[in-house]
């Protein structure tokens, strides 16, 4: 493997990997994509894990695509990504995201993908589509709303601003929120309690709940592609996508640097 994806440790039953591409801001590159399939077949392999955590850098966890993704074809953006988020999705052994740091876009949707979902108190979270001019994909609008509740949801979908993970926990969020330096300890306990049952048995309780799961996002995606499809490919859109990604988004908020994109 590159340096854009870390099997940081093996010691059954818990593996660990680590998104770990600091120039790319762990952007959904194609190589960090692929990276991210292949160490999760490799650790899913391994008879002895039973569970998995998914890292990512200490102020990034994922900024989401880039500029060049959003412009690119639908086969880069949707049916790559979704092949993608599957993976993590179909691994045979429950996920714990540990987002210690911001999650953006495409980057969120990652985090919450995982079965369980660990975000930091002072890290920023967005699902940032309408920003750019464009609706979500992806199963987003099922996604957020099952996730952090249907009001939470809603709102960062329609909004498209970040929001801080103490935030996010003070207003209900269905996700765990730690301090920011106990959330990869925070995920790695929650990875080790899942992973006291036999393997069989979490396999089998995955499997229940991967199937719910992926009928819903399945059914949400198919409503979101054509009005993404009309959207990402306006005018408009595209001059935000050009206009507002990276650094000059972050500027304008006023807020603490970071890219922000989907």
């Amino acid at each position: 493997m590159n340096t854009a994806v870390v099997v940081d440790d093996v010691a059954a039953p818990v593996a660990t990997i680590r998104l770990a591409d600091p120039a790319g801001r762990n952007r959904l590159s194609v190589e960090l994509r692929a990276e991210v399939i292949a160490a999760l077949r490799e650790v899913a392999a391994d008879p002895a894990v039973r569970a998995v955590v998914l890292a990512g850098l200490p102020d990034i966890f994922c900024a989401g695509a880039s500029a060049e993704q959003m412009l690119g074809t639908r086969e880069q953006r949707i049916v790559a990504m979704w092949e993608f988020l599957s993976a993590v999705i179909d691994c045979p052994v429950p996920v714990v995201a540990a987002a210690r740091g911001h999650a953006l876009g495409g980057g969120f949707l990652l985090a919450l993908y995982c079965d369980v979902t660990v975000l930091s108190e002072r890290s920023r979270y967005a699902a940032n589509f309408l920003t750019f001019g464009f609706t979500p994909v992806l199963g987003a609008t099922h996604l957020l709303p099952a996730k952090l509740g249907q009001a939470l949801g809603t709102e960062m979908l329609y909004a498209g601003q970040s929001y801080r993970g103490g935030e996010l926990a003070a207003r209900g969020a269905g996700v765990r929120v730690a301090a920011h330096d106990e959330v990869d300890a925070e995920a790695q306990r929650l990875a080790l309690r899942i992973a006291q049952a036999p393997r069989e048995a979490v396999e089998l309780l995955k499997a229940q709940l991967r199937e719910q799961a992926r009928a819903a996002a399945e059914t949400a995606l198919a409503r979101e592609i054509p009005d993404h499809e009309a959207t990402i490919g306006s005018a408009e859109a595209r001059r935000r996508i050009r206009g507002l990604h990276g650094e000059r988004l972050a500027a304008r908020s006023g807020r603490t640097r970071f890219t922000d994109e989907s």
